[in-house]
């Protein structure tokens, strides 16, 4: 580790979830550096006083990678798995890259961010252990990190990732003004919310937890139909309409173990306070 009393941490992607995640660590002296895929986004930051830089990976890395990984000792991998960092190359390519520059710069601790979309939906509760569908698209990512040996890391599945400015209730409501009416209104929703996603990243930088896969979603799970009626009605917009057919797996995703082993207590325990 560095001589600073704090790590300093490299944080890749710079958007809903990298940004506030660089606010919060920055407010307790983390020393940091955010890569951005556009020089507007960047310079936009650096204004706000947080150290940034234009960094992509597409057939090969571009940008100032030397800046955002040396010396740092861990990194944050915030990649969107559909179109990584504005990138036409897999998700996976860009990950194999990723961690080959990772021991070039000697960065030692990873943390990357993965999503529950990894498991095989079932009508079941769904662990860490749970099995996997390999046509997710961070399937072959998460692979990669396992199969490495040479730095330590820890993997984050989130589920559904909400909050105020990003409530999908208002999707839903636009579509029900056109009659468009809902399935698999019984079903539970998986969400978490972003403050909490943030909460559990430092959970992890602060503890030095390495080593680990954690599912990250809310204590309790509401149907589909309590969530997106309620935060209509909370919006004040249309309020959708659902029927019983069961199209969705009845799948919950646990969070025993980021609990038990990071004793973290969610912010928003409850689907239906996540945008209150």
């Amino acid at each position: 580790m560095s001589t600073n009393k704090l790590p300093s941490i490299a944080i890749i992607g710079a958007g809903w979830l990298g940004k506030p995640l660089a606010r919060a660590l920055r407010a307790q002296d983390y020393p940091l550096t955010v890569s951005c895929s556009h020089a507007d986004k960047t310079a936009n930051l650096v204004a706000q006083g947080i150290p940034a830089v234009s960094a992509t990976l597409t057939s090969e890395p571009q940008g100032d990678w030397q800046s955002l990984l040396a010396n740092k000792d861990i990194a944050v991998c915030l990649l969107p798995a559909s179109r990584g960092n504005h990138a036409d190359s897999p998700l996976a390519e860009q990950i194999t890259q990723l961690l080959l520059m990772l021991k070039q710069y000697h960065v030692g601790k990873f943390i990357f961010v993965s999503s529950t979309s990894i498991y095989q939906k079932t009508n079941n509760t769904l662990t860490e252990t749970s099995t996997l569908n390999p046509s997710s698209t961070v399937y072959a990512a998460e692979q990669l990190i396992q199969q490495q040996q040479d730095i330590d890391y820890t993997i984050i599945r989130f589920a559904g990732l909400i909050s105020e400015d990003r409530n999908p209730t208002r999707s839903l409501s636009k579509k029900s003004a056109d009659g468009h009416i809902f399935d698999a209104g019984a079903s539970p929703v998986n969400l978490i919310h972003q403050s909490d996603a943030i909460g559990v990243i430092q959970a992890v930088i602060k503890q030095q937890c390495w080593g680990q896969i954690f599912n990250a979603c809310c204590d309790q799970h509401a149907s589909r139909q309590a969530f997106y009626q309620q935060g209509a009605k909370q919006l004040g917009i249309t309020v959708p309409r659902f029927t019983s057919d069961n199209s969705k797996p009845d799948c919950i995703i646990a969070n025993d173990k980021l609990k038990a082993l990071l004793s973290y207590q969610f912010k928003h325990q409850s689907a239906t306070d996540l945008v209150t």
